[in-house]
């Protein structure tokens, strides 16, 4: 059986749906009394880019493999392959310079050292729940998985935690 996860609707409007609206009504309102069609159509195509670019993520989880498509990649992993399914929140001083400009909430799942296979690193944020508990439960169902206790989320995790040092 395969099953496909694709972004949230939250995602999508978070990441093209508003930076769009507020570039088009710059654009709208800028124009004064006459209209500039040549922005507010600039500002559709770059709309139209993001979710276009936001449509093409994807996580497939068939019976033999897991697959993680970006707009310009495609990965692959065989579920024989996986040693470690983890979520993982890296704080931006936590981060290698190379990783300043990717996602600090990401789900990871790691090859065995034989395999030969690469690493998957997937932004987990633009994911539902749902997507991120399937990996973590097929992590543990085929090797090891840890959600690092980020299941909730980070806001949620760290209430608890404030609460937990208040009533001690």
């Amino acid at each position: 059986m395969k099953i496909l996860y694709r972004p949230t609707i939250a995602a999508c409007l978070l990441i093209g749906g508003i930076p769009s609206l507020l570039l088009w009504a710059a654009v709208w309102g800028s124009s004064g009394a006459r209209t500039d069609w040549t922005g507010i159509t600039i500002a559709t195509a770059v709309s139209v880019v993001l979710f276009a670019c936001l449509v093409r993520y994807q996580i497939v989880i068939t019976p033999d493999e897991v697959t993680f498509r970006s707009p310009f990649r495609k990965r692959s992993i065989r579920r024989d392959q996986i040693k470690k399914v983890s979520l993982l929140w890296l704080n931006l001083f936590q981060r290698r310079y190379s990783d300043v400009l990717k996602a600090p909430l990401r789900l990871v799942i790691e090859p065995r050292e034989s395999s030969g296979a690469q690493r998957m690193e997937i932004n987990a944020k633009l994911f539902s729940g749902e997507a991120i508990d399937a990996l973590i439960a097929l992590g543990s169902r085929v090797a090891e998985a840890d959600d690092g206790g980020l299941r909730d989320g980070v806001v949620r995790k760290r209430l608890r935690e404030t609460g937990r040092q208040n009533r001690n």
